[in-house]
């Protein structure tokens, strides 16, 4: 007789329950993001090029370490949404590099990674690219004669160029701004003038009826935390969403005709500025309020705010960089630095000078003190700074 006992039973059932069970799979870590290392602080990084180089070099800004990508084309101009570095050959091609450092805002915390740096690919357009606005799940880029064309940018994120719409924007004016989970396009009616208004946009290019507002000649534009700013040509639209629908407010700009040399801002903040030789626009897009600062006879050519409410920057044609009063509008410092291009992060801007091959690091609370000046391979003709 075969006596088998229960203890045994029980374990042979044990044993055949467990070949039969599938595991549970392990929760996905918040903010995990597949083939990124994320890190405790910004991987910030000036991205820069010599112009007409097929070299983007890459800045650690904490290491002072430089990476290259090389490019397909000669880079005439750089646009960043920080983290893709958009290189135009000045003409109809785009050249997208992932600069592999960037960071998610979720307002109440914020999340840094890093990860190879690789160019994604080029586009050719059939006429020349006249903007280039990525933001959140989109890239448009807009050639002249009023067409926008619609890139997923989640797919950039994955190393592929995919388009989602192409869109004639009845002008010609070409300017869409991705925003939430749509588009804010600059529409009109004469494909012979500039646009007349702005218009909310499902990504596969369709009208939502959400929102329309007046905007006279639309130009640069910027994406701050309380809201989307588009600069027109004597007023600015704030638009920001409210239980997820667009809403607009038209802000009366002081000062004459808003500059189209685009906005400078310190990530994740509420002000921006622009500047040109009428002076400088601070704007607040959390009030909706602009400021506008007399130039005082300056040049100039750019301008950034630090979003402390007491201070704007800006760089004239001499390469001198300003702070002002934007309460008063008095100069504050100054620092002459033969400086192409300006940027800042939430602690320091950044100057190009080409010519010394130098980026400058400068604090800006401190009366304008240069804190380091870091070495350039090659020329910084063309200079962003990602991974903010």
């Amino acid at each position: 007789m075969i006596r088998i006992s229960l203890s045994a039973l029980l374990a042979a059932a044990l044993a055949l329950a467990g070949c039969g069970a599938e595991p549970e799979p392990a929760a996905t870590p918040h903010g995990y993001v597949a083939g990124a290392e994320e890190l405790p602080e910004a991987q910030s990084a000036i991205a820069y090029a010599a112009r007409g180089g097929q070299s983007l070099r890459l800045l650690d800004l904490g290491t002072e370490q430089e990476k290259q990508v090389g490019l397909t084309v000669g880079a005439q101009r750089l646009t960043e949404d920080g983290r893709f570095v958009y290189v135009s050959d000045g003409d109809r091609t785009l050249e997208i590099v992932d600069s592999g450092v960037w960071s998610v805002d979720h307002t109440d915390h914020v999340h840094y990674y890093r990860a190879p740096a690789r160019t994604v690919g080029t586009v050719t357009f059939d006429a020349p690219i006249a903007s280039v606005a990525g933001f959140g799940a989109h890239t448009a880029v807009g050639t002249t004669g009023g067409t926008i064309r619609i890139l997923d940018r989640r797919q950039l994120e994955e190393g592929r160029i995919a388009e989602v719409a192409t869109i004639d924007s009845g002008s010609s004016t070409a300017l869409a701004v991705p925003y939430g989970q749509g588009l804010l396009v600059a529409v009109g009616d004469d494909r012979n003038q500039p646009a007349t208004r702005i218009v909310a946009m499902s990504p596969d290019g369709r009208e939502t009826g959400a929102l329309q507002t007046p905007c006279r000649a639309p130009r640069g534009w910027v994406v701050l935390r309380g809201g989307a700013v588009i600069a027109c040509d004597d007023s600015l639209v704030r638009v920001k969403l409210v239980n997820d629908t667009p809403a607009a407010d038209v802000i009366d700009a002081p000062g004459g005709p808003v500059p189209s040399t685009g906005f400078g801002n310190r990530p994740r903040s509420n002000e921006a500025a622009t500047a040109d030789r009428g002076g400088i626009w601070s704007v607040n897009a959390a009030k909706a309020t602009v400021r506008h600062l007399p130039a005082g006879g300056r040049d100039l050519i750019a301008a950034a705010s630090p979003s402390d409410g007491d201070m704007v920057l800006a760089l004239d044609a001499s390469g001198t960089l300003i702070s002002y009063d934007v309460v008063s509008g008095k100069k504050v410092a100054e620092s002459a630095l033969r400086a192409t291009t300006l940027t800042l992060d939430v602690n320091r801007a950044y100057l190009a000078e080409p010519q010394a091959r130098v980026i400058h690091e400068v604090d800006y609370r401190d009366r304008l003190r240069v804190a380091r000046t870091l070495r350039a391979t090659d020329q910084p003709d063309l200079a962003v700074e990602v991974g903010r």
